[in-house]
């Protein structure tokens, strides 16, 4: 049965704070704010969810409606009928023209108090721009004038097919395209795109909404609102985050057209499986795209019936690091017209050698305060239980105390990870994630082999309980390996080597608990030294990310 909504004044006054945010991002491109707020208020991340989802028609009830005095007026012989839309810097009307008989488009500004300078100032440089611009993919205008006060307006030819985004929603529940259909549709509008990058401009926003399908279901790139040129430094994170480049969520200055070839997969993503590749809220998205270890989910995964070829072409698109993408707009058009005529296509979905070369670029993101004193503890702990275990092993003492000092030790390093990670901070980075992950399975491992090998009692030698040795090296070397797919890929060796002692422990087991203690000692703390000195930002750590 779903939830009751919340109906007290204080959730909706929160709630209605976040909303009032996402209708300014809307307009400015920039979602950094909506993303703070977000984490916040991580309670609401479900409600705002909810809001997203039926953002394009929540936003339209919530924006002012349209000006009255506009609707029925005769602008220089163009009488505007009815507002038929709202982008990033204007409003949209279907419109008549009186002397040549025809309707067109006019984007016009909102109302003097509704727009700032700047933006009026972002209005006038996309009437620039996109009169600049002249292919069949892209939305013409047929004029750019000026009221009689002074505000500047768009003329353009009327898409009858309405929006790529309203288009699809009205396909029903399964918006999933033919694979063909898709390919095409991405196709032709990368062609539009690779136009503007031509003439020296990165659009920054490309998505569904933002592509206009004429009376015979062409599309044409439109919405030119938060384009800027290929050498200017951006100023923010504009853009719509489902479709952000990692580039743009990170917030680098230096765009190039590759964040609009990603936005392309994404697009081609969302029409084959009818999602996109990383979902959540905007807070989780921004998460998913600046996080290194994340990728997008395999195209097959959620559709197996599709052909290798066009997740490959989709897969290409979506790489994190620039450089792998399609060098250009225009390589991405041919690789899909290839695709289209039943010709090999040039991307190539990664083999197993592709794996291990990623793999092994696996290193952790920098952070202002990585936990590099818990594994100083923890080779610490290790080492001196071990070394007391050693001198039990070698003086008869009760197999019982070696349940005494495993157990203490494991109840140490828990505290340890406590209060140098868990009590530290609201949201552990991701790869702290990881490792306390993996550290609390080790001490469970380190206590559960005890139990195992060791026995109970104070009639029993100490020597007796060697024999967890072998199990317990085992443990931590997966353990450190698994750490090379997550955290760094030095690891992997780490890992395999502390294995390959195992049959060391196992054939001279008086010493197995020196060799065990001193090698995973040594282990911790170099990682310390590397952490500390390597991956830590030198700083002060920012509000959010101090202690609870």
């Amino acid at each position: 049965m779903p939830a009751e909504p919340r109906t007290d004044d204080t959730t909706d006054h929160v709630l209605g704070e976040g909303v009032a945010l996402a209708l300014k991002a809307e307009d400015s491109g920039d979602w950094k704010p909506v993303a703070k707020w977000l984490a916040q208020n991580p309670d609401r991340g479900q409600d705002f969810a909810k809001f997203l989802a039926d953002h394009g028609e929540i936003l339209d009830v919530l924006r002012p409606p349209p000006t009255p005095e506009r609707t029925g007026s005769i602008v220089s012989g163009l009488e505007l009928k009815e507002e038929i839309g709202r982008g990033a810097m204007g409003v949209v009307y279907r419109a008549s023209d009186l002397i040549l008989k025809r309707d067109v488009a006019v984007k016009m500004v909102r109302t003097g108090d509704e727009m700032t300078s700047a933006e009026l100032a972002r209005f006038r440089f996309e009437a620039t721009v996109v009169a600049s611009l002249d292919h069949p993919n892209i939305v013409r205008v047929l004029s750019c004038e000026t009221t009689p006060n002074g505000e500047p307006y768009l003329v353009m030819p009327l898409m009858t097919g309405g929006s790529l985004s309203a288009w699809l929603k009205n396909r029903g529940p399964d918006r999933r395209l033919p694979e063909m259909l898709a390919a095409e549709i991405v196709r032709d509008i990368a062609l539009g795109v690779h136009h503007a990058h031509q003439r020296g401009l990165i659009h920054r926003d490309i998505k569904p909404a933002n592509i206009l399908l004429d009376e015979s279901r062409r599309p044409h790139v439109a919405d030119f609102g938060l384009a800027r040129p290929a050498d200017a430094i951006a100023t923010s994170e504009a853009g719509t985050p489902m479709y952000m480049a990692p580039e743009q969520a990170r917030g680098e200055k230096h765009l190039t057209t590759a964040v609009d070839i990603h936005a392309l997969g994404v697009m081609l993503f969302e029409f084959l499986t009818a999602q996109t590749p990383y979902g959540g809220d905007i807070g989780s998205i921004f998460r998913q795209l600046t996080d290194p270890t994340v990728v997008a989910p395999a195209v097959r995964r959620l559709r197996p019936d599709i052909s290798t070829d066009i997740e490959a072409v989709c897969m290409k698109c979506l790489e994190k690091d620039p450089s792998k993408r399609y060098l250009s707009a225009l390589g991405l058009a041919n690789d899909l017209t290839r695709f289209l005529n039943g010709d090999a296509v040039s991307a190539q979905l990664p083999g197993f050698w592709d794996w291990l070369r990623q793999l092994s670029r696996t290193r952790p993101e920098p952070h202002l305060d990585y936990s590099w004193q818990v594994t100083i503890w923890f080779g610490f702990l290790i080492l001196t239980t071990n070394a007391s275990i050693f001198v039990m092993a070698q003086t008869d003492t009760a197999a019982a105390w070696v349940w005494v000092a495993n157990f203490v030790c494991g109840a140490t390093m828990s505290v340890v990870l406590w209060w140098y990670m868990l009590r530290r901070f609201r949201q552990l980075p991701t790869t702290e994630r990881h490792s306390l992950i993996i550290a609390a399975g080790n001490i469970l491992t380190y206590l559960v082999l005890t139990i195992a090998y060791v026995p109970l009692s104070f009639s029993i030698p100490a020597e007796q309980s060697l024999g967890l040795y072998p199990g317990l090296t085992v443990a931590s070397g997966l353990g450190l390996f698994t750490l090379g797919s997550t955290n760094w890929s030095r690891f992997f060796l780490i890992g395999l080597a502390v294995m390959l002692l195992t049959p060391i422990t196992a054939w001279w087991p008086h010493s197995s608990p020196l060799v065990y203690g001193g090698v995973i000692a040594i282990v911790m703390w170099y990682w310390t030294v590397t952490k500390a000195l390597h991956f830590v930002i030198k700083g002060k750590l920012p509000e959010e990310q101090k202690k609870v």
